[in-house]
């Protein structure tokens, strides 16, 4: 069996989120994707990240119709900041039999070689990523090879849909009070409206 990771600080979850989820789980024939809000990212501090409850009630709520879906806490229940190998080995522990891909967009692509370890991290997991817009194909290849080359990174790439959602664009319509229909599920519209999240950025 294979299990597709997607880590993130999903600030809030999408529908791109979910679209590739299960579109990539079929690609692939994956037992399941696992959602992995992240608790304290290293990369992105001060007040730009939605407190990590209320963030993982929002996946909660996006993932819960979908069965082959599921919620891990593994990040959140870390004590201080968040590091993508301490994931990927801890998610071997627990998953000692199954193959594991970290699913990623292209613009993690250009930042892989930021991440902690990240040597380590191509030696102990392989990726899929899926196609975002913002980079144009000439450069993506050129990153890709890179990587594999350079590093030995085993990058598989999804023929899924281009999805142009971003968390940062959803946060700023909802402070402005324009409509996020269709960008998040409707549980979701409902759970931030009852909270009152996002509001005030």
């Amino acid at each position: 069996m294979a299990i597709g990771l997607m880590g993130g600080t999903f600030n809030p979850i999408h529908m791109g989120h979910l679209l590739i989820g299960e579109y990539i789980r079929e690609e692939w024939k994956l037992s399941k994707v696992i959602y992995i809000p992240s608790g304290n990212p290293p990369h992105k501090t001060g007040g730009e990240v939605l407190e990590a409850s209320h963030r993982v009630k929002l996946v909660q709520l996006a993932i819960e119709n979908n069965s082959f879906f599921e919620l891990s806490f593994i990040e959140l229940n870390r004590e201080g900041f968040s590091f993508t190998i301490d994931t990927i080995r801890q998610m071997h522990l627990e998953y000692p039999y199954e193959k594991l891909y970290f699913i990623i967009g292209t613009d993690t692509l250009f930042e892989l070689e930021t991440w902690k370890s990240f040597q380590k991290i191509a030696n102990e997991i392989e990726f899929i990523m899926y196609g975002r817009g913002r980079h144009s194909k000439k450069d993506v290849e050129e990153k890709l090879q890179n990587l594999r080359e350079k590093h030995g990174f085993r990058i598989h790439r999804s023929n899924g849909p281009e999805i142009e959602i971003s968390s940062t664009n959803i946060r700023d319509r909802i402070n402005k009070g324009l409509s996020v229909k269709y960008m998040i599920p409707d549980s979701l519209i409902e759970e931030i409206e009852k909270e009152s999240l996002y509001k005030g950025e």
